[in-house]
């Protein structure tokens, strides 16, 4: 590894039960550099750090930490950080999987700046883009959902995975890129003006109805 240069990372520290913290890592799309893997196991091996894992939302959690030692940890990976920017989870997509129809990365990336552009929201978001039908990224069951089709995107909005599972609502079909993009903002729209304070869209949804999102989104 003496050719590979170490990257300079940002990390959030999340108390746990036991009183250790987790730094939270955010990667693009799930993806690690070497540069930045290089970063994180020079930090685990200086501090004696013995796990790390990768999250559901396509992060590293960096455990085990001692309070006492979370600065020192921190600096020596990069920077503090309050709040861990929206990422959007994706599959690998057409070009890739055999099974993709649709570049799920591409429009993952499209997606995450519709995200940041029309924010801020009632409370945090999570996106899914699958590039087909076995819906990999768990579009199903996100607060807005891409699903690639040979013919274009279904669009779902106001999904969840919590206490309180539900499927996220096809206010779309057959979209192109752009055409998919705009549904979303109309829907985020919809979030903004309507949501509560920490209200998850899907709460949003139960509360209104399916038809005030289809209506809005129309």
């Amino acid at each position: 590894m003496d050719n590979i240069v170490a990257e300079a990372l940002t990390a959030m520290p999340v108390e746990r039960k036991d009183g250790t913290y987790a730094l939270r890592i955010p990667l693009a799309q799930g993806q690690c550099t070497p540069g930045m893997m290089k970063t994180v196991m020079e930090t685990m091996a200086k501090f004696s750090l013995t796990s790390v894992r990768v999250t559901t939302g396509q992060r590293l959690n960096l455990e085990g930490i001692p309070k006492d030692k979370v600065d020192e940890v921190i600096a020596s990976l990069g920077t503090k950080v309050d709040k861990v920017p929206p990422t959007v989870g994706v599959c690998t997509g057409a070009g890739v999987c055999k099974y993709g129809v649709q570049d799920s990365r591409g429009m993952g990336k499209k997606l995450l700046e519709v995200i940041k552009a029309n924010g801020p929201y009632p409370f945090k978001i999570k996106s899914g883009v699958s590039g087909c039908k076995m819906v990999c990224a768990f579009s199903n069951v996100r607060d807005i959902g891409l699903v690639g089709t040979p013919k274009g995107w279904d669009v779902l909005f106001g999904g969840g995975a919590a206490r309180n599972v539900r499927a996220g609502v096809k206010i779309g079909t057959k979209l192109g890129d752009d055409e998919a993009l705009a549904l979303i903002e109309k829907a985020l729209d919809f979030y903004k003006e309507n949501g509560r304070k920490r209200e998850r869209i899907s709460g949003l949804v139960d509360r209104l109805g399916e038809e005030a999102l289809l209506e809005a989104t129309k």
